[in-house]
């Protein structure tokens, strides 16, 4: 890695921002701006700028909706991610212009325990680093890599992204995903063992830690069995990376399916419609999709670039379809 790191203990001026995305549609949530939610102790920009300013980091890039609170210890400088709601990767694009630091702390703004994050980070940061490393993540206690909730060298982040930019425009696709950024990057794990990236994705995780803050925050974080069991219910959670996988190597065989499965594109269909139209629509989205690629296949196209390309259709008119004016019978049905 290049750019000067700290001895341990310190932040020095100017050697590294923070970026902190708040541009989401907070679909699951009805809506809300995460940002401004309030679990029972202020909203959580509020508690993460708080977190920024003590520790001293003294400037911060917010891609999103202005906060509503800024520590006058802090600069935060505001802009937003074109087109609106183009997810984390083109978020961080539009920060890059922001920054002069050699090094960034990006974290996403549904984090209840942001200052544990922000100390977990900012300590192993200016502690050091493995010799070759692009930077430092947390990973959860399903190894799970919590890709905004990590430390990066600026220009190594920038270069992914202007590779993984080029790629997807190649591809058709709108613009790239997160993941094809972070891929790039030489990244060190570091362990979250308390669970502090754990985010606030839907209701239940939102009244989970408001009785957490009702309890004096004495509770420990919910357990990754107890997302599992979330998603099972039919509720939204995560699912083991090594479970998908075990599970999606069952599949293959079970349907005697060769190809490679892009997992990302696929779950990336799946997001964007049922953020975008109903979350039903989400795996008939998927199986019509997987239709059209059969047929292109057995018409002799190439199986990945009709994926990437059927994809990015399916996504563009989901994203068009969000912002349409929901239809009455629509609302009626609770799909919009």
């Amino acid at each position: 890695m290049t750019g000067p790191v700290p001895q341990p203990g310190s932040i020095q001026p100017g050697s590294i921002q923070a970026v902190v995305l708040t541009g989401g549609r907070g679909s699951r949530l009805g809506g809300a701006a995460k940002a401004e939610l309030d679990l029972g102790d202020g909203p959580l920009i509020a508690r993460l700028l708080d977190a920024l300013a003590a520790t001293g980091l003294t400037d911060a890039v917010v891609v999103g909706p202005p906060p509503s609170h800024v520590p006058d210890s802090v600069r935060v400088r505001v802009t937003r991610e074109d087109p609106p709601f183009g997810g984390p990767a083109a978020a961080v694009q539009a920060a890059l212009p922001l920054l002069e630091a050699p090094w960034v702390l990006l974290l996403a703004c549904d984090l209840p325990r942001a200052g544990d994050v922000v100390r977990l980070l900012l300590d192993r940061w200016a502690g050091g680093t493995g010799g070759g490393r692009d930077g430092l993540v947390l990973v959860d206690d399903a190894q799970q890599p919590q890709w905004l909730a990590g430390v990066y060298e600026r220009e190594a982040l920038a270069q992914a992204l202007r590779v993984a930019t080029s790629e997807a425009t190649l591809g058709g696709r709108r613009g790239p995903r997160m993941g094809d950024v972070v891929r790039r990057l030489q990244l060190e794990p570091v362990a979250d063992p308390s669970g502090a990236s754990r985010d606030v994705d839907t209701p239940e995780d939102v009244e989970w830690w408001r009785r957490r803050a009702g309890d004096g925050g004495a509770a420990a974080g919910p357990t990754t069995n107890e997302r599992t069991t979330v998603e099972h219910s039919g509720k939204a959670g995560r699912v083991p990376a090594g479970a998908l996988g075990d599970w999606l190597a069952e599949l293959r065989g079970l349907l005697g399916i060769e190809d490679r499965i892009d997992v990302d594109t696929v779950l990336d269909v799946a997001r964007d419609v049922a953020h975008g139209v109903a979350r039903p629509a989400a795996p008939l989205s998927t199986f019509a999709l997987g239709l059209a690629v059969g047929r292109s296949a057995a018409a002799g196209l190439p199986v990945d670039e009709e994926l990437e390309r059927l994809a990015a259709l399916v996504q563009r008119r989901a994203l068009e379809h969000a912002a349409e004016p929901a239809t009455e019978a629509a609302v009626e049905q609770g799909t919009e």
